[in-house]
């Protein structure tokens, strides 16, 4: 089953980092030494051949989150404010406090976002209002998606749908 991650980007922090690293894709070979797995490494070096990834993070609280997200079949949906407006399908994840410190530092909390996701591409100009997203969910139209949350149900189907959908709209148009 495939599931998505809701991810809202409304701090500070989170702008400056979805700056460097989400909006802007990062070369390998600038975190290739502070990755610690070496399995991780690899499936970013055979995913993307380009040498290019698209770095997300995550506080160790979210922890709980992980096993709900299966590597290839996890779509992570950003939002900021109202809108939804970049999502990517996840490849692969390391937790890794060094190299997350090396991306951004710390956060107002003195907290790393040790918990690191990897992206090969993200579909950026969607334009889809979070309200949409939750009510397929079954949330109410204003939930703003605190933390990092993982959606598992069959209505996550119905959401990569509409995101494939409101993608190839956007792309026709062009």
């Amino acid at each position: 089953m495939h599931s998505i991650t809701l991810q809202q980007i409304t701090s500070n922090f989170a702008k400056t980092n979805a700056g460097k690293t989400l909006h802007h894709p990062v070369l390998l070979k600038y975190i290739r030494e502070f990755l610690i797995n070496s399995s991780v490494l690899q499936t970013l070096e055979s995913t993307c051949k380009d040498g290019k990834i698209y770095i997300w993070g995550a506080k160790f609280e979210r922890h709980h989150q992980l096993n709900k997200m299966d590597w290839r079949q996890c779509v992570f949906l950003f939002r900021q404010g109202a809108i939804v407006n970049e999502a990517g399908v996840l490849i692969v994840i390391e937790v890794n406090e060094e190299l997350a410190h090396h991306l951004w530092g710390q956060d107002s909390d003195g907290e790393t976002w040790g918990i690191i996701f990897f992206f090969k591409e993200l579909k950026s100009g969607l334009s889809i209002p979070a309200r949409v997203i939750n009510r397929i969910i079954g949330y109410k139209d204003t939930n703003h998606w605190q933390g990092l949350v993982t959606i598992t149900t069959a209505q996550a189907d119905e959401v990569i749908q509409l995101i494939k959908t409101t993608r190839a709209v956007a792309e026709a148009e062009k």
